[in-house]
């Protein structure tokens, strides 16, 4: 089995660790422990008791004082762990259970947790040092700061849990990670040659549909062995592999999308040159999982705005600003990839020819996934009405691309069009509506 895959199943695996709740308390605790016997031996080794805040106390005091942080801190952790619950449960209700993931990421409350955890545990086996004749000085005044330490971090702990779940601080913390996978995911921005590209790009479109012809013709299939979300397709291995075994390869998934068992992962051929290690190689570049990632999916992050702006939208929460907050972000998300190359769907090898074909998310995808589901919902609520349609207005003045630019007058006119149909608005509300269209198609129709 070649390892073409493996900076895929990194990228997934950095992903479960910095959403994992458990990890830097774990690294924390053990630290703890090293910490713990590291300085133990120092006071075995040196006498440091004349330097300042070390002191030279007893050793029933020093065991009276390591008790007492111990329990403290053991019962100071049962409450983080109780308030954390009720946080996660209170925005699991207000925001959906996939904001949960934006918590238990939170460097705040791993870092509270993993100090109150390691205070416990460094005091506990400091405690065990101490004897009659041998007192652990140093180890103890550490024990003592450390202490001293989980109390800020216990005051931080609590105003970073109660900021947390406001619902300005979902939504912006959900934005700054959107922007750093926009830049991420679409590193290459749109200069004066992206007129002349684009031509290229349909160029080539006939050159993919003559590889997708021939693969259909000549492939086989290659048949997933089992259930899960396409959380990273590294499609550099996918490309390897196609180059050394002499292949073309059409994917058929793309990182978001769900794959059932038995599933045709992608089309390959020609079918005399797809051996068993092939296969391997390219199935193993799907790395699948039981849950969705951003890694390589904005898709994933703007469902996350919208369904907090659906929720707040509901007849039991009826909470149209924080929906309005929503479109406004969703808007700054479709400024900021209007500016930016969408991928081609295709790999090329080295003599310049397209050897695989990549499914691959359009700006036509991402304004549907900000806009769609709020518009369906929302038009009711004129103020989200109006903020959608400024947001359209605001990412056309970014956008430079002419094409693009008719991809976001057709939603503002989808916006107008379904509004029409609505019944039971004022005609102060419907005018409000009639200018901010006006407003929005002037600079959505402008040339480029």
């Amino acid at each position: 089995m070649i390892l073409l895959p493996i900076l895929g199943r990194l990228r997934s695996f950095i992903d479960t660790i910095r959403g994992s709740y458990w990890f830097l308390p774990t690294v924390m605790a053990f630290a703890a422990v090293v910490a713990a016997f590291g300085l133990v031996e120092v006071d075995r080794a040196f006498d440091l008791r004349r330097v300042p805040w070390i002191g030279s106390a007893e050793a029933a005091n020093t065991r009276s004082v390591l008790s007492l942080i111990a329990g403290s801190m053991i019962t100071v952790t049962g409450v983080v762990f109780s308030i954390t619950v009720v946080a996660l449960t209170l925005a699991s209700s207000q925001f959906g259970p996939r904001i949960l993931r934006n918590f238990l990421r939170a460097r705040a409350n791993q870092m509270a947790f993993g100090t109150f955890v390691a205070t416990f545990l460094y005091s506990l086996l400091v405690l065990r040092a101490v004897k009659e004749n041998e007192v652990p000085h140093v180890a103890s005044a550490v024990a003592v700061a450390l202490a001293v330490v989980s109390l800020f971090m216990l005051i931080y702990f609590i105003h970073h849990t109660a900021r947390s779940i406001q619902a300005s601080t979902v939504i912006a913390s959900i934005a700054k990670e959107i922007d750093g996978q926009v830049t991420h995911l679409f590193p290459q921005k749109i200069d004066d040659e992206h007129e002349q590209e684009r031509t290229d790009a349909q160029d080539l479109a006939r050159s993919l549909e003559e590889l997708r012809t021939r693969v259909a013709r000549d492939g086989v299939e290659l048949p997933a062995h089992s259930d899960g979300y396409v959380r990273v397709l590294d499609d550099d291995a996918v490309l390897r592999a196609a180059v050394k075994h002499e292949l073309q390869v059409v994917l058929r998934y793309r990182p978001g999308d769900f794959v059932c068992a038995g599933n045709s992962l992608a089309r390959i051929g020609p079918s005399e040159n797809v051996t068993d290690e092939a296969r391997s190689a390219l199935r193993e570049s799907f790395v699948l999982g039981d849950y969705q990632t951003p890694v390589q999916d904005l898709r994933m992050l703007t469902g996350q705005l919208t369904e907090i702006a659906l929720r707040a939208l509901s007849p039991g929460v009826n909470d149209p600003r924080t929906a309005s907050d929503c479109v406004q972000r969703l808007g700054a998300v479709v400024c900021a990839t209007a500016g930016r190359r969408m991928p081609l769907g295709f790999q090329r090898d080295e003599s310049d020819q397209p050897r695989v074909v990549i499914p691959h998310t359009t700006f036509e995808e991402i304004v549907a996934s900000c806009f769609d589901p709020i518009r369906r919902y929302g038009m009711g609520h004129i103020q989200i009405v109006l903020a959608m349609l400024d947001a359209l207005r605001d990412a056309g003045e970014c956008c430079r691309d002419s094409g693009r630019r008719r991809v976001l007058a057709y939603h503002a006119v989808e916006i107008r069009r379904e509004l029409e149909v609505q019944s039971g608005h004022s005609p102060p509300d419907v005018a409000k509506v009639q200018r901010a269209f006006e407003q929005a198609m002037k600079i959505l129709e402008r040339s480029a």
